[in-house]
C-alpha cells in the first residue's frame, strides 16, 4: 500500500462569517521521508536564523579598572567550557552554545558613537550613516541590511512571512534615529518596525483574517474552531503519532491564546516604540511577554510560517527597569553608575534567562529525527561591551544551535587571538541558512571569511 504523504505547505482550512481561514501545520511524519531526515518531496528540513539583542552590554569585572574586562566569559576555552554565573542559565542547552570573545567590530573602526557603532556594526557589518541631529545628541541609520534581511532576500519567499520582528521591552529610544530604534533593516532607509504586542503577533501568525462586512478591523476569530472539520478529516488519513502531534499543536496554540488573554489589557494595546503605555501599575510585564513571544516564535518555526526573526529583548540606550529584581532605575542609567555594577550584573543574568527560555523551547520541540534547535542558528549580541565604557571590542556574543549541521556541536568558547572581525561570525551564521553566501557587510566591515571555528 502506498504511503500517505503530505506537502509541507499543507494547511488546515475552514470558514467563519464568510471569511476563509487557514492554519499552518507542524511538521508531521506524513511530510517526512522514511528516515525522518528530510521532507517527503526530497527537500532538506528548513533552517532558521534568529538575531537576539539586548541593550547596554554587561557588567564590568573591576569597576576601578574599566579595562580589566567583563563579568561574562570564563578564562577556559574550547568545548565544555565552564559557565560563569552570567552564563549559568544556559546550562540546559550549553552543548548548543558557542561563546565568542575577543572580537572587534571592524565596521566601527572609526569609533564615531558607541551604541550606534555597536548595534549597526554587529548585526549588519556595515558602518552606520550619520543623520542630522540638531535636536538630539546623535542620530544615525544602518549603512546596509541587517543580517536577517540579507537572508530574507534569498529564503524569505519560501514561507508565508519572509521574516518577523519581535520586541519585548517598550523602553526603546526613538530620538536618535533608526539605528537605535529598530533592529531589523532592509537597507539604510527601510527599517522594519517591531511587534511589541503578543496579541498583534498572534494575529499576524495565526488569525490575520478580515471579515467581509468590515474590512477595517482584523477578525477576532477562533481559528481553531473554524478548522475543526478539516482536522477531523486529516486525522482519518494520518498515523497515530501524527494524530497526537496534531492534538499537541492545537493545544499549544490554544494555550498561548489563553496566556495572551490573561495579560493586563493595557499591555495588549498597539504602541509606538517610544511609548510607555502598556504597563501594569507602572511596570512592564517583561517576563510574561517574553514567555509568550518566545512561544509564538517557536510555533511560527514549527509551522514554517517564517524562518527568520529578529528579537529585541531590551533596546539600545534603553530604559528598561528590571523591577522583578527589585530595581527602580532604567538599565542604561545603571550602566553609567559603577556603584550599581552588581545591579547591572543581575540584569544580565535575567536577560540570559530570557534567551535560555527560547533555546530550551526550541530544543524541546521535535522536528524530524531531531529538534528545532538542531535546525536553527541564533546570534545573541548587544550594542557595547559595557554601557559604561561604550567600547565595541569584545561585545557579548553567543551563537546557539546546530544550524542544520552547519555549525560546530558541541559548542565551544573561542577567544580571538587577533581581534577578528565580528562580520566573520555573521557570515558563518548566514551560511547556515544561505550556504551560497560569500560575503557580509561592506567597506571596513566587509567579511569574505566565515569564522572557521564556528563551522562544523
Amino acid at each position: 500500500m502506498k504511503r500517505f504523504t503530505l506537502s509541507r505547505r499543507t494547511m488546515l482550512r475552514g470558514a467563519i462569517g464568510g471569511a476563509g481561514v487557514a492554519l499552518a501545520l507542524p511538521l508531521l511524519e506524513a511530510m517526512l521521508n522514511n528516515n525522518g531526515t528530510a521532507l517527503a518531496a526530497g527537500q532538506p528540513l528548513p533552517r532558521r536564523l534568529v538575531t537576539w539583542f539586548f541593550g547596554n552590554g554587561v557588567a564590568l569585572k573591576d569597576v576601578a579598572n574599566a579595562g580589566a574586562g567583563l563579568r561574562w566569559a570564563p578564562d577556559e576555552m574550547g568545548p565544555a567550557y565552564p559557565l560563569t554565573p552570567q552564563l549559568a542559565p544556559l546550562a540546559p542547552v550549553a552543548e548548543y552554545c558557542s561563546l565568542l570573545t575577543g572580537f572587534d567590530i571592524k565596521a566601527a573602526a572609526a569609533h564615531r558613537r558607541g551604541h550606534h557603532d555597536g548595534v549597526a556594526g554587529f548585526f549588519s557589518g556595515h558602518p552606520f550613516i550619520e543623520l542630522p541631529h540638531a535636536d538630539n545628541s546623535y542620530s544615525s541609520k544602518f549603512g546596509g541590511p541587517s543580517i536577517d534581511q540579507v537572508a530574507a532576500e534569498t529564503i524569505g519567499g519560501l514561507t508565508f512571512l519572509p521574516s518577523v520582528q519581535i520586541a519585548v521591552s517598550k523602553r526603546v529610544i526613538g530620538s536618535e534615529g533608526p539605528t537605535l530604534q529598530f533592529m531589523s533593516h532592509k537597507g539604510p532607509d527601510a527599517a522594519l518596525p517591531q511587534i511589541f504586542s503578543p496579541k498583534d503577533l498572534y494575529i499576524k501568525l495565526f488569525a490575520s483574517f478580515v471579515p467581509p462586512n468590515d474590512p477595517t478591523k482584523p477578525l477576532r476569530l477562533d481559528a481553531l474552531d473554524a478548522v475543526s472539520e478539516d482536522v477531523k478529516r486529516l486525522k482519518l488519513r494520518v498515523g497515530t503519532a501524527d494524530r497526537l502531534r496534531l492534538d499537541a499543536h492545537l493545544a499549544s496554540v490554544a494555550q498561548i491564546r489563553k496566556q495572551i488573554d490573561a495579560l493586563a489589557p493595557e499591555c495588549l494595546l498597539p504602541i509606538q516604540p517610544v511609548n510607555e503605555n502598556g504597563d501594569f501599575e507602572g511596570k512592564e510585564p517583561l517576563d510574561e511577554v517574553n514567555t509568550i513571544m518566545a512561544d509564538l516564535l517557536v510555533e511560527a518555526f514549527k509551522c514554517d510560517i517564517t524562518r527568520l526573526a529578529s528579537y529585541q529583548y531590551t533596546g539600545s540606550v534603553g530604559y528598561t527597569v528590571f523591577h522583578m529584581l527589585g530595581q527602580s532605575m532604567g538599565h542604561h542609567d545603571m550602566t553609567h553608575d559603577t556603584n550599581l555594577n552588581d545591579s547591572v550584573d543581575a540584569a544580565t543574568i535575567h536577560t540570559i534567562e530570557a534567551f535560555a527560555y527560547l533555546l530550551k523551547r526550541l530544543k524541546d520541540t521535535p522536528e524530524g529525527d531531531g529538534n528545532l534547535l538542531d535546525n536553527s542558528c541564533l546570534i545573541l549580541g548587544s550594542d557595547a561591551a559595557s554601557g559604561y565604557t561604550h567600547d565595541v571590542f569584545d561585545q557579548p556574543c553567543i551563537v546557539a544551535g546546530k544550524g542544520g549541521g552547519a555549525l560546530k556541536h558541541p559548542g565551544i568558547h573561542y577567544r580571538s587571538p587577533s581581534k577578528e572581525n565580528t562580520s566573520d561570525i555573521l557570515l558563518a551564521c548566514l551560511q547556515s541558512v544561505v550556504p551560497e553566501a560569500t560575503q557580509v557587510g561592506s567597506d571596513i566591515g566587509l567579511s569574505t571569511t566565515p569564522l572557521a571555528q564556528l563551522k562544523a
